[in-house]
C-alpha cells in the first residue's frame, strides 16, 4: 500500500511539474509553428486548411490573444519593453507560396500577424537562380513577399537549401548563415535578425558544437533563433538561440489546437503514444 502511495505522489508531482513547466497559463510564450496553408479538405502532418486557420484566428481574437511579430519579441529580450498580457507567435517555415495565396489573405480578415522563415535559395525571384527544380513543392516569388512585408508579416531566415544544421559542420553553418544572409539582402526582401533550425533540428548530443553555432550566430548578426520542441517557453527567455516552438499540425481537432495553444500539447502527445 504505502509504495502505490508513493507511486502516486510521484506521478502527481510529475504531472504539475510538467503543467507548470509548459503552460502559457504560468507566464510562457505560446509561438506556433506551421507549414502549408492549404484550401479544400487537404489536410495532413503539414498541411492546415483555410478552414482550419480560420477556426484558430477566431479562437484567438475572441479568446484575447495578441499576435506578436519577430520585432517585438527581440524588443522584449533586449530592451524588457513589456509584451500583451496573452501574446502568441504565429511562424511558417519555408516560405511556400500558399502561404502568400491562402495564409495571407486571411491575416487581413482577422488582423493577424505572422513571422515566415524564407529557404533563401528556393524564393522565386526575376533573375531564376533561385534553387530549382526541389522537391518540397512551390515556393513565393519576391514581389509577392515584398507585399506582405509592408502590414502583417515579417521574415526570418530559415537557411539557403534547407539542410539541416544538426547535420553541418560548423564551418558548414557559417557559409549558410553567410549565402542565407546575402541572398536575401541581394532580393531586396526585409528580413528580422532571426533563424529558425530546418526540422527544428539543433545539436543535440554535444553541448560544445551547440555553444560554438550560437556564437556564429550571433557573428553573423542573428539575434534570436527558434527550435521546434512543442515546449512553451517561459518568460523571460533564458537563451534568445534556444527558443521552443509547438507544430500546428493539420490533423489537430479545434480542441487539440487550443490545448497547444496551452501548452499541454507534448502531455497529450505523450498519453497517445503510450495508449497506441
Amino acid at each position: 500500500m504505502i509504495y502505490l502511495l508513493i507511486g502516486i505522489t510521484g506521478l502527481v508531482l510529475v504531472a504539475a511539474f510538467l503543467f507548470i513547466k509548459m503552460s502559457s497559463f504560468f507566464g510562457g510564450l505560446p509561438v506556433l509553428n506551421y507549414h502549408n496553408i492549404s484550401t479544400g479538405n487537404n489536410y495532413d502532418w503539414h498541411n492546415v486548411t483555410t478552414g482550419q486557420l480560420r477556426k484558430q484566428f477566431e479562437y484567438l481574437n475572441k479568446n484575447g490573444y495578441t499576435t506578436i511579430f519577430i520585432s517585438d519579441l527581440l524588443e522584449y529580450v533586449e530592451q524588457k519593453k513589456p509584451l500583451p498580457a496573452k501574446p502568441v507567435m504565429i511562424t511558417l517555415d519555408d516560405g511556400y507560396r500558399d502561404n502568400f495565396t491562402n495564409l495571407y489573405p486571411l491575416l487581413k480578415e482577422y488582423n493577424i500577424r505572422a513571422n515566415i522563415f524564407l529557404v533563401a535559395g528556393f524564393i522565386q525571384s526575376p533573375d531564376n537562380k533561385h534553387l530549382s527544380p526541389n522537391p518540397m513543392g512551390e515556393f513565393m516569388y519576391v514581389d509577392e513577399a515584398l507585399e506582405m512585408s509592408k502590414d502583417l508579416v515579417q521574415f526570418g531566415s530559415h537557411s539557403y537549401s534547407h539542410q539541416s544544421y544538426a547535420a553541418l559542420s560548423l564551418p558548414e553553418i557559417e557559409i549558410d548563415l553567410r549565402k542565407t544572409k546575402e541572398r536575401l539582402q541581394e532580393l531586396g526582401i526585409p528580413v528580422q535578425p532571426c533563424h529558425a533550425y530546418i526540422y527544428g533540428a539543433y545539436n543535440q548530443n554535444d553541448d560544445n558544437k551547440r555553444a560554438a553555432m550560437f556564437e556564429l550566430m550571433k557573428q553573423n548578426g542573428m539575434r534570436l533563433a527558434f527550435r521546434v520542441s512543442n515546449w512553451v517557453d517561459k518568460l523571460p527567455i533564458k537563451n534568445p538561440f534556444f527558443i521552443s516552438r509547438i507544430h500546428v499540425s493539420g490533423l489537430f481537432p479545434l480542441w487539440k489546437f487550443k490545448v497547444a495553444v496551452w501548452g499541454f500539447i507534448k502531455i497529450f502527445n505523450r498519453l497517445e503514444s503510450i495508449m497506441k
